[in-house]
């Protein structure tokens, strides 16, 4: 591919520098009209799974032990990756100033914990809307040529300017009211949330970390990483999931505060399952899910 930067590395790299450049940098909340995009491509040439990480994820995110490797894990993993790819000079804006918008995940098969994977990320679009820009990259492991996990995130800059706490974003066309049968589950959702999640994942942005690093990007109090949000879910839901192949398209609406109450909603759907996080009287959307066969 012409004019992609591309680099490698033998293991995934150390987190702590990439915070540093991140809180660091001065690139802008958006990009300037008429940016050429460029595509930036980062590879990891093995990577193995640690039992004990995959432990504090489970517990991090109530995944029962005993089911299958849970559908995020792989995104968590890859995240020292993710945050190589903000920072690259090709990449147009700030990562602090960026919404998660949406998500889809593709887990094609299972496989040994212990068997050798290629991971690579890749960043090629941006896409103009009328209320901003969105950013999509892909994340993608293989085992021996044969992509075993596959994930899309979709990032979303809405200016020059930090992202406000109710900051206008796209609709999510999901009911917080689900039909009868619906399995409901109250997570209580502690105050250092943040802290443990960043921990397993490395995602130390700190809108995510204490009241105080919070409000200095315009929220209240500290909010839940959407990923996070996510994987609570699809812990609450892993009975209802369906096997084998599947795919988990997820839309992030309104912030998770630490702490809270909300309530993860899971209904049978078309040989898969929906799932809504919203607040315990059910007037306010999280987040919603599909997860479907394919």
């Amino acid at each position: 591919m012409p004019n992609t930067s591309k680099s490698s590395f033998a293991s995934l790299p150390s987190m702590a520098p990439a915070f540093v450049r991140v809180l660091m940098g001065n690139k802008p909340y958006a990009a300037a009209p008429g940016t050429s995009i460029t595509p930036v491509e980062l590879e990891v040439r093995r990577v193995t799974l640690s039992p004990a990480h995959l432990q504090r994820y489970r517990e991090i995110c109530g995944v029962p032990a005993g089911t299958r490797l849970p559908p995020a894990y792989l995104h968590t993993v890859a995240m020292p990756l993710h945050m190589r790819l903000f920072i690259a000079e090709k990449f147009p804006v700030k990562v602090l100033g960026l919404i998660h918008l949406r998500n889809t995940i593709r887990v094609y098969r299972d496989f040994p914990l212990d068997a050798p994977l290629a991971l690579a990320v890749n960043f090629d679009t941006m896409r103009l809307t009328d209320i901003g820009q969105e950013y999509d990259f892909t994340t993608r492991y293989t085992l021996d040529g044969e992509i075993v996990w596959e994930e899309v995130s979709t990032m979303f800059a809405r200016g020059n300017t930090p992202p406000k706490e109710g900051s206008k974003r796209p609709s999510i066309e999901r009911s917080t009211h689900p039909p009868t049968g619906v399995k409901t589950d109250t997570l209580d959702i502690a105050e250092n949330t943040g802290w443990q999640y960043a921990r397993v994942s490395g995602d130390f942005n700190p809108i995510h970390l204490t009241a105080r690093t919070a409000k200095m990007f315009g929220f209240k109090q500290a909010v839940a990483h959407g990923m996070w949000s996510m994987g609570r879910c699809l812990g609450a839901a892993a009975s209802e999931l369906p096997p084998g192949r599947i795919q988990v398209d997820t839309q992030f609406k309104l912030p998770v505060y630490l702490p809270s109450q909300a309530l993860a909603r899971t209904w049978p759907v078309d040989n898969g399952a929906d799932i809504a996080m919203c607040t315990t009287r059910g007037d306010r959307l999280h987040l919603a899910m599909q997860v479907r066969p394919f």
